[in-house]
């Protein structure tokens, strides 16, 4: 980062982006002109921290911050982990970084969820949303219900073989696991601790098993706020988008030839692709 965007980063208050590398920092543009920012809400896993933002977005303020339990936040207590939580505390960072300018928000997988939530509860900080193979239902939470019910030492095994053996993680999510691709993965697996990873879990099916999750979804809507499908063409066919959702959405974009990891199969492509929907 030059020294001109770190000291606006302070100055905005910006003190937990990105900490899978290490560090913390804004990854492209700088913050507090009228330029609307984008804000990426990872997954359950914390695996956008190596998008190539800088390259694409040069001229926006782009935050990829770490939720509750992640990254520069791993120590948060696992009870203090859920949702809403994280919905809450993305609103304070998006106000405390961007002032009174309106993010579009990009939120992946158990993300969208608190992206969603996010918008219900402040959306007056909204400016679009990128619902990116979000949980809609608990038709979406297959695996995340697995996790919501093991036992925490079994969700800490189970991380810790991942962790152990990055390759085979990749190969068994369907993604071919280059040395480039295994290095992202593995940072990304070390990231936050079993606890997080089951208490999000554990939200995720509490949060989407309720009839009240869908009506913040339609009030989103009602809102005005537009919100963008995008989709893995080889995972498409997995994500439940209710009906009530799909008629309203400003549309569904598929990547071609990727899953739901889109990111780490073809980073750039997916950086292009939302650079289309928030233009």
């Amino acid at each position: 980062m030059r020294k001109t965007q770190l000291l606006k980063a302070k100055k905005w208050g910006i003190k937990r982006c990105i900490s899978v590398a290490g560090s913390c920092r804004l990854v492209a543009g700088e913050i507090g002109g009228t330029i609307e920012p984008i804000v990426f809400i990872h997954g359950i896993f914390q695996m956008l921290g190596d998008l190539p933002v800088a390259q694409l977005f040069a001229a926006r303020p782009t935050l990829i911050p770490d939720m509750l339990g992640y990254g520069t936040q791993a120590s948060v207590p696992a009870e203090n982990i859920a949702l809403e939580a994280q919905a809450d505390d993305l609103a304070t960072l998006i106000v405390r970084s961007c002032g009174e300018t309106k993010a579009h928000i990009v939120g992946h997988s158990v993300g969208g969820a608190v992206m969603m939530l996010l918008a219900r509860r402040h959306p007056e900080i909204i400016a679009s949303l990128v619902n990116v193979e979000g949980n809609f239902t608990l038709e979406d939470a297959f695996w995340t219900g697995k996790l919501a019910a093991m036992p925490l030492a079994e969700v800490a095994t189970l991380l810790q073989g991942y962790q152990s053996d990055t390759s085979g993680w990749l190969a068994l999510v369907g993604i071919e696991p280059t040395p480039e691709r295994v290095a992202i993965a593995g940072k990304g697996l070390h990231a936050q601790p079993a606890t997080t990873v089951k208490a999000m879990a554990q939200s995720v099916i509490e949060t989407t098993s309720q009839p009240s999750y869908l009506e913040d979804v339609q009030a989103v809507l009602d809102f005005g706020i537009p919100m963008h499908l995008l989709a893995g063409e080889r995972s498409r066919a997995g994500w439940h988008v209710p009906e009530s959702v799909l008629c309203r959405a400003a549309g569904i974009t598929l990547q071609p030839g990727v899953g739901h990891m889109m990111m780490l199969e073809a980073p750039e492509e997916f950086l292009g692709l939302v650079a289309k929907l928030v233009a």
